[in-house]
């Protein structure tokens, strides 16, 4: 039996539908259930939009966010740059400071404060009370980094440009004060320059005397000219202005070095050191001494012993000459002189003399006593043998065995002058050793090596006794050393 009631349902059903549609179509269409391909289109329609969206968020947001960036490189860049320029104005003022305080600091401790104490004291305590420790001193270490902050970097640029400030104010404040006492320091100079003018008078006098048959001629005569300038303003009655004064002491000094460069070295003009050694020659030692010499192309003065001089020692004399060395006497054997009789001191003389010249060397004008012990007997035997007695005046203390090659060289370069004579030894493996180092510190100080014939060359004479150049002992000094 057939289910009417459901019929019954369905059928009203369709007739609410019916209504539905007919109600809606009197007005307008009724809506319609979407589709699922049509929920999908809404759905990417919203996706879309939520992405153009986003887009349009973005395409506005990322170059704001760019520019701010961009901003903040530009300001850290230019405060690094604003830093580094500031740092770069502290350091050359920092150097222009240091040696400012300096000179003025050197300049109250020495001639200011000869000249006036008072204004020297003044300008002392004003540097010595000069705080920078904050200011300066504290910045010298710093240094601008890309690493530091924008805010960080602007900082120390002020810190550098506030240091800079104060460095110039008190530049400004002490080199018042300097200029004031260089004035003063001057005109004390100048009111001395009379005796400038006489001192290089004399070395004019010499010059011009030294260099007869040395120099050219036209520069002599300039030479002599300038003499003569500058001795008529010497003269008690002179009216010369102080710029005149200096005027003729340039042209002085001009003129006596252009005569004296014209001349073989001459160590009267200049800082000359004579090495000598003695005691040999010795059949092991001499020829390392000898190379070590040559290798460093410095001339010496060897005094030999006679008994030394024979057999294959006699080729090492002729060798000595043949290097540009002088050769000199120390008698016969090394012993007090001063205790022979004269007929023994004489025949020592002789018979040194005599193994050296068959060595092929010139006979010896320079002797020296052994252990430089003489007497007026001893100087008076070279005397009459035509010979020069050489002594020193700087011992390398060689000769004791605890010395070594270092303490040898520092002894004679810490000893070492213009016009010094050092004693040295042949035969001694560590006075070769030390070779070297002496030559090289000689002259690194601005020493020139020379023969002991050169340093004393227009001083030499028989019996005379030397020391250095310029230095002799007291005639007819009975003397034992």
């Amino acid at each position: 039996m057939a289910d009417d009631s459901s019929e019954h349902t369905n059928k009203q059903h369709d007739d609410n539908l019916d209504f539905f549609d007919t109600g809606f179509t009197s007005e307008e269409a009724a809506p319609t259930a979407p589709s699922p391909h049509h929920r999908r289109n809404i759905a990417l329609a919203v996706i879309a939009a939520v992405l153009a969206i986003a887009g349009l968020l973005a395409a506005v947001t990322i170059p704001i966010v760019n520019a701010s960036h961009r901003r903040q490189q530009e300001e850290h860049a230019a405060a690094l740059a604003d830093c580094e320029s500031a740092q770069r104005e502290f350091g050359t003022l920092n150097t222009t400071y240091t040696t400012t305080l300096s000179n003025a600091s050197k300049l109250a401790q020495g001639d200011g404060k000869t000249i006036s104490e008072e204004h020297a004291t003044a300008l002392a305590s004003k540097i010595e009370h000069i705080d920078d420790t904050h200011a300066v001193s504290a910045l010298t270490k710093s240094s601008c980094e890309t690493t530091q902050s924008t805010s960080g970097l602007n900082e120390l640029a002020r810190r550098f440009g506030a240091a800079s400030t104060s460095m110039v104010n008190r530049m400004r404040d002490v080199q018042t004060d300097a200029d004031t006492l260089r004035r003063l320091v001057d005109g004390a100079r100048n009111s001395d320059r009379r005796g400038e003018l006489q001192k290089q008078l004399t070395v004019a006098k010499a010059a011009y005397e030294r260099s007869a048959n040395k120099a050219s001629e036209h520069l002599r005569g300039e030479l002599n000219a300038q003499i003569a300038t500058a001795s008529a303003m010497l003269e008690p009655g002179s009216a010369a202005t102080n710029p005149q004064i200096n005027d003729a002491l340039g042209a002085l000094t001009t003129a006596t070095d252009a005569v004296v460069n014209a001349m073989p070295l001459d160590c009267e003009f200049a800082a000359c050191v004579a090495l000598t050694f003695d005691d040999g020659p010795h059949k092991q030692v001499t020829p390392q001494l000898l190379a070590a010499l040559q290798q460093s192309d410095a001339p010496a003065t060897f005094f030999v012993q006679g008994q030394f001089v024979s057999g294959s020692n006699t080729q090492l004399l002729a060798t000595m000459a043949a290097q540009g060395n002088d050769v000199g006497s120390m008698s016969w054997r090394h012993k007090q002189l001063h205790t022979l009789s004269p007929s023994e001191l004489g025949k020592w003389f002789a018979d040194t003399d005599e193994v050296i010249v068959s060595a092929g060397v010139v006979k010896p004008t320079l002797f020296r006593p052994p252990d430089g012990a003489w007497s007026e007997a001893v100087a008076e035997a070279a005397r009459g043998n035509g010979q020069s007695v050489i002594l020193w005046n700087v011992d390398s203390h060689d000769w004791d065995p605890k010395t070594s090659a270092a303490d040898i060289a520092r002894n004679v370069l810490n000893g070492a002058s213009s016009g010094a004579i050092v004693a040295l030894h042949d035969g001694n493996e560590r006075t070769v050793e030390a070779i070297p180092q002496i030559v090289n510190g000689l002259r690194e100080r601005g020493f020139t090596l020379v023969t002991v014939s050169q340093l004393l060359s227009g001083e030499l004479s028989p019996g005379t006794v030397f020391y250095a150049r310029g230095d002799t002992a007291p005639a007819s000094a009975e003397l034992t050393q």
